[in-house]
């Protein structure tokens, strides 16, 4: 559990710390650009309530109260965390490009933690090409069957074959700092919203696909 919150916290945190950092750079130029400021500002308060949610989220668990979910886009809620990494993302010099369907429905979900599911999944892409850069790709798709499909395709090396089957596993990781909880996380989400979540082909870079489903049966992949 403690592993667990750590990683859930973190991300937003070291959003705010990057925005803020972002924030005092433009207000020590001359003369300072408070318009770039006040938007660094603004991503500062936004994943300091980002933050506050999850751990509000976390709290409602142990009083079982129930998950606060509304009619969500999602590929709105990709827009927002590809925005939020960009800086990050460019100082690798990695390209982050997207191919979303246009004619997704909104889904029941809780919205922050789809937020923690493509962060995680950002970021993990993002890390897979930290030395060599290359493209990351998020796509979107309605299928015939009324399912929506995402998934996060990176130039990474890929998965060993023998870790396919660990990835969602608590503790797992395959990088030096890793945590081993992002992934075991994010599959609990997505099979919370009635969803699934799979890895990629063993000599494919990138991470796993998902499927969610809203309490109305309209799925997501």
């Amino acid at each position: 559990m403690a592993a667990s919150l750590a990683h859930e916290i973190k991300q937003p945190i070291a959003a705010a710390i990057t925005s803020a950092n972002t924030c005092i750079r433009w207000l020590a130029h001359e003369p300072p650009n408070i318009v770039r400021a006040r938007a660094a500002a603004g991503r500062v308060e936004k994943d300091g309530s980002r933050a506050a949610e999850i751990i509000d989220r976390i709290r409602s668990l142990y009083r079982k109260a129930p998950t606060q979910r509304e009619l969500v886009d999602v590929n709105g809620i990709i827009y927002e965390m590809l925005t939020l990494l960009q800086g990050e993302a460019t100082r690798r010099s990695i390209a982050m490009g997207t191919e979303l369907s246009a004619q997704l429905p909104k889904i029941m979900a809780d919205r922050v933690q789809l937020q923690q599911v493509f962060m995680n999944l950002l970021l993990n892409a993002i890390d897979a090409m930290e030395e060599s850069g290359g493209d990351l790709t998020v796509k979107s798709q309605l299928e015939q069957d009324g399912q929506l499909l995402f998934s996060v395709s990176d130039a990474g090396v890929g998965l060993p074959a023998e870790n396919l089957d660990q990835i969602f596993s608590a503790f797992f990781t395959t990088k030096p700092q890793g945590s081993g909880m992002g992934l075991a996380i994010s599959r609990s989400i997505v099979e919370s919203h009635g969803g699934r979540m799979w890895p990629p082909p063993m000599a494919d870079g990138g991470d796993p696909s998902l499927h969610l489903a809203d309490p109305s049966d309209r799925v997501i992949s």
